[in-house]
């Protein structure tokens, strides 16, 4: 990957959005997942981390009795956004357009959702995407003070932020140094999970899952700790209070149950039946767009909120990971050793279900999807043109595009081979000597070939478990309602039809650039070595352009079909930048002690940002089209 220069010389518009299907990107992040993983099965580094659990109290109201804070996630990606999202959340007062003028003032709380920079953690992706960008608009060494109190700053990481095994993310947030801390604020969490108390009976709960999908044994100990009390300490969290729970990932787009074994509730859906009653709010990032879901007892239950729009690509709201129905059970633990309490806390799972499953319903609020589902549905067919270089600046996912080029040409002189005459006798001849009217029965030979030699049979069936394993995503999305030849027909089939086509696709190029160069005359007899290496050099040339062209088109076309049949949700729109669609939610604790939230939306970034040359921020707006903030959802817990 190329050096990244940092400063005041690169503004937000010449930081390009990641490009996520360049080769370089790919197996760095592919790198940094193994090598975290592996250390995560000998040494979970959060068992580590120091004892016991602090609790950042905050607790005390403005004067006027409120107290307002921010909830940010997947920020680091592309400048243009994530500069946009920063200015709006660091801005002293925020002018919101919307059915009103309001004015919302600023958090004195920023609680940040993980995913601070992409495509993985390390110092200096952390400073290009995420601190130079918050750091810009405020420009200034001083604390940051809002209305009279020091800014705060909590955060949990997610799975990018664990690519280098959390080891970026501490630095800035859990190893205590005083010196030039982030944004001037006060961080006093020690753990990269945390907990903050708020004004009016408010607990807010950051878990971290690692890249393990649940939380660890010390970690749930803190929190039970808190809610139940123990080791001679009463429990912290009232009966009466009310809890807000951060996710690193939205645990409910996954089928119900999350993948725990029924004798066995993973640790956070133990920890959510000791709390049930007083969770009024699940939130998390990850998934890059905005949604709600209310419970049918908002008082018992609670809302679902998912908003990971911080600056990162937007992923589609249309699919069925979004709209399929989402219940909450109770655990039936009696076969846990030893038995689970079943009465009065059973753990409690939370997912995606099938039409006729039991348990209690969140409906989702199509009001507030955002981006709505009919504009998400429309950006499926980008994809079909996601591999060109980016009209904007850089050049995107093109390597990518070359990268096919090179697997046509290497597929195509794989199986080319046998086409000689030394195999005539097996029924091949070169492809130069067949007659275009031939396709068919030369198409025919071709399937031949593929299985000619065991190399060739194993390297073809290589690509095409490759093709048929990126439909694997969709095993998670489909509703257990589905028959298995349905869900087989998705997963495996799909991946299969998408293989036989890249198949035709290379035999049609090598087939006819045959044909097209043996028409050149000038080339002489092919029978001899210099005209048949020329010929074989001209060939190659243009399959490996047509494979880049057509390989890439067909490639953005099964992203997009997958897409628009409901699949695919965190992959499907990856290869597009997505840089509008952005915005946090910002909460009020009033008075008396309820709780409103805004979600802040910026339908249209700016892409242009020129240098300042008065205090304040680094860069500002020189897009006239952009859109200002506006309030896009409020609800009220």
């Amino acid at each position: 990957m190329p050096q990244l220069k940092l400063g005041r010389s690169v503004p937000p518009h010449d930081r390009y959005p990641v490009a996520w299907y360049q080769p370089g990107v790919l197996w760095t992040a592919a790198q940094q997942v193994l090598s975290s993983l592996d250390q995560l099965r000998n040494r979970d580094g959060r068992e580590s981390q120091s004892l016991p659990l602090v609790v950042i109290d905050r607790s005390q109201p403005e004067a006027d009795g409120e107290f307002w804070f921010d909830f940010i996630a997947d920020t680091g990606d592309g400048g243009n956004a994530s500069y946009a999202v920063a200015s709006a959340a660091l801005a002293p007062e925020l002018k919101l357009e919307g059915e009103a003028l309001q004015t919302l003032p600023r958090g004195q709380l920023l609680l940040f959702g993980g995913d601070l920079a992409y495509p993985a953690a390390s110092t200096e992706d952390y400073r290009y995407r995420f601190v130079e960008m918050f750091e810009a608009v405020r420009n200034d060494f001083a604390d940051t003070m809002v209305r009279g109190r020091r800014l705060t700053l909590a955060a949990v990481p997610q799975n990018h932020d664990w690519m280098d095994s959390a080891s970026t993310f501490s630095r800035y947030f859990v190893r205590g140094y005083d010196s030039a801390p982030l944004l001037g604020a006060d961080i006093p969490q020690r753990q990269s999970y945390f907990c903050v108390r708020l004004p009016g009976g408010w607990w807010v709960l950051a878990l971290d899952f690692a890249l393990t999908h649940d939380i660890d044994r010390d970690q749930y100990e803190q929190f039970e700790t808190l809610a139940i009390g123990g080791h001679g300490k009463p429990a912290a969290i009232g009966p009466e209070d009310k809890v807000i729970l951060i996710y690193p990932e939205p645990y409910w787009t996954r089928p119900i149950g999350d993948g725990a074994d029924e004798s066995h509730p993973k640790r956070y859906q133990r920890l959510e039946g000791l709390l049930r009653g007083r969770i009024r709010l699940r939130l998390a990032g990850d998934l890059h767009h905005y949604m709600r879901w209310d419970s049918e007892d908002l008082a018992r239950d609670g809302r679902l909120v998912t908003c990971g729009c911080g600056g990162a690509f937007t992923h589609p709201t249309h699919t069925k990971t979004t709209t399929r129905p989402v219940r909450l059970q109770a655990f039936d633990t009696e076969d846990c050793i030893p038995p689970e309490p079943r009465s009065e806390t059973p753990a409690l799972k939370v997912g995606l279900t099938g039409r006729r499953a039991k348990g209690q319903r969140f409906e989702r609020q199509e009001a507030t999807v955002y981006p709505a589902a009919q504009a998400s549905r429309g950006r499926a067919w980008h994809n079909l043109f996601a591999f060109l270089p980016r009209l904007h600046g850089g050049n995107g996912n093109f390597g990518f595009a070359l990268l096919l080029g090179a697997l046509y040409w290497f597929n195509a002189y794989l199986n080319s081979s046998p086409f000689s005459w030394s195999f005539k006798a097996d029924g091949f001849q070169p492809l130069w000597a067949y007659a275009p009217g031939e396709y068919l029965d030369v198409l025919a030979l071709w399937l031949k070939a593929m299985v000619f030699s065991p190399l060739g049979f194993l390297i073809n069936g290589l690509m095409a478990f490759a093709c048929m394993a990126m439909g694997r995503e969709a095993v998670d999305e489909l509703s257990p309602d589905e028959s298995a030849a349905s869900r087989w027909a998705v997963t495996w089939g799909m991946g299969a039809v998408h293989a036989l086509v890249h198949v035709v696709a290379v035999f049609s190029l090598e087939f006819f650039m045959h044909q097209a160069v043996s028409l050149w005359g000038g080339l002489g007899n092919r029978d001899q070595s210099l005209p048949l290496i020329l010929h074989s050099l001209l060939v190659g040339t243009g399959v490996f352009i047509g494979g880049a062209v057509l390989g890439s088109a067909l490639f953005g076309g099964y992203l997009a079909l997958m897409c628009r049949l409901g699949l695919l949700t965190n992959n499907a729109y990856s290869a597009l930048d997505g840089q509008d669609h952005k915005g946090f939610l910002r909460f009020r604790v009033a008075p008396d002690g309820g709780l409103m939230a805004w979600f802040i939306a910026i339908d249209r970034v700016p892409r242009r940002w020129r240098r300042s040359s008065t205090p304040g921020p680094v860069w500002r707006n020189d897009d006239a089209a952009a859109t200002a903030p506006r309030v896009h959802d409020r609800f009220r817990l």
